[in-house]
């Protein structure tokens, strides 16, 4: 896995009009999900193109003619693709009795889509997911949309240019893997929200205007590894004595960072 690049497996639910869309990366526990047209669901799997898409077999035909043959495919029967079995897959793992407090109560195709998600987990003995834990709303509103020319075209993320820079390397001065995938989040999902861009805009300047204290988190959090996937590995028993020691410095800095 590249340490500063999720890992998705997506699902896609059609129904007539409606497409829901659910994205996974097991090694991290990120889980989101959305809902809306065609177009907004390409822009999605454009910009964060998982590795995997699980559509229903008899909508596999369909999902080629609308989006290509650039994603591998995996398919299940119809079973898996229903409103009730998702929704008690979502409930069953987050050990709640209702959707609302994740903000997709009313978001039946994205359901759908994401309790395929973790039935594929399940089908591949991925039976130990304790560290999924929430799953996130992707709103379409929120964000400025950008499909996969524009992406390129800009050089956003890479050039195809020979010795040329992307505007991602320019500014990804993270000390992190977790701080990585997030600022590729934020430069591929630009928001929309003035209120939100402000905060976030905040946050940059005091640390700008208070070195020191920047000076010192940042020594903190370069002791902190990828504290979401050695996470991940501890919940399915994959964690090497190394890591776990990697673990126990990453969780003692990250209580000093607080």
């Amino acid at each position: 896995l590249e340490h500063k690049t999720n890992n998705f497996l997506a699902s896609v639910h059609i129904d007539k009009n409606v497409f829901g869309l659910a994205l996974l990366d097991v090694s991290t526990g990120e889980f989101f999900v959305a809902q809306g047209d065609k177009e907004y669901t390409e822009k999605l799997l454009q910009t964060l193109r998982p590795s995997e898409v699980i559509v229903r077999k008899n909508n596999k035909e369909m999902f080629v003619q609308l989006f290509g043959t650039k994603f591998y495919i995996f398919t299940f029967d119809d079973w898996v693709f229903t409103f009730d079995f998702g929704y008690e897959k979502l409930l069953a793992q987050f050990q709640t009795k209702t959707l609302k407090g994740f903000g997709i109560e009313e978001m039946n195709t994205g359901i759908v889509a994401a309790g395929a998600c973790l039935h594929y987990l399940s089908e591949t003995q991925n039976s130990k997911t304790g560290h999924i834990s929430k799953i996130t709303r992707i709103e379409q509103n929120d964000f400025v949309w950008m499909d996969h020319f524009t992406i390129r075209n800009l050089e956003l993320i890479s050039s195809p240019h020979q010795n040329a820079t992307s505007l991602l390397q320019v500014i990804d001065s993270t000390t992190t893997p977790m701080g990585g995938r997030l600022l590729k989040r934020w430069l591929l999902l630009p928001l929309i929200d003035k209120k939100q861009i402000e905060q976030r805009q905040s946050v940059v300047g005091y640390f700008i205007e208070n070195q020191d204290i920047a000076d010192s988190i940042i020594c903190e959090l370069k002791q902190i590894s990828d504290l979401e996937r050695l996470i991940s590995k501890v919940t399915v028993n994959k964690v090497s004595p190394r890591e776990l020691m990697q673990l126990a410095r990453a969780l003692e800095r990250t209580s000093v960072v607080k």
